[in-house]
């Protein structure tokens, strides 16, 4: 006879929950904090009913597969920050520096220096970008705001 108790039914319905969140066209960062949050649930279990060299296993299980979550993380912020760069014609940092790091995959990501580097220059470049416009929408406003009076006021007299 099957047993549903209450752990087997949240484990059901985690399986059901995992699969049908991998189909939503959701933003890959909740993907990751889910998987994240999902690892620790495991791995919290595992390690309460573990003793001994068991338990420093699960241990060190645990933190390569949340630096596995951690790297894929910041691959996805190099990632946006590289689109962004590539939008504004920022220039990258070049590849073999220190503003990047390889991760344990393999992967290539912007450190935290690097990524700052990155977002300042972009910051810079939208900030010249609106230089241009942003007295031209004042001024246009301004005038809208006249011709607005000067209606009612003619209006009106």
């Amino acid at each position: 006879m099957i047993d549903f108790s209450q752990e087997h039914r949240s484990q059901r319905l985690d399986w059901w929950m995992v699969r049908f969140r991998r189909k939503l066209p959701l933003p890959r960062a909740w993907h990751l904090r889910r998987d994240i949050r999902y690892i620790n649930k495991i791995y919290v279990r595992f390690i309460a009913n573990a003793t001994g060299q068991e338990r420093e296993q699960l241990a060190s299980e645990w933190a390569f597969e949340r630096t596995l979550i951690d790297e894929r993380h910041r691959g996805l912020e190099t990632e946006r920050l590289q689109k962004t760069a590539d939008r504004f014609y920022v220039p990258l940092p070049l590849l073999p520096s220190d503003n990047w790091e390889r991760g344990p995959t393999g992967t290539w990501y912007l450190t935290p220096e690097g990524a700052e580097k990155v977002r300042r220059a972009i910051y810079e470049e939208r900030k010249q970008r609106q230089e241009i416009w942003v007295p031209w929408i004042a001024a246009a406003v301004g005038v809208i705001g006249a011709l607005t009076g000067l209606i009612l006021a003619l209006e009106k007299g």
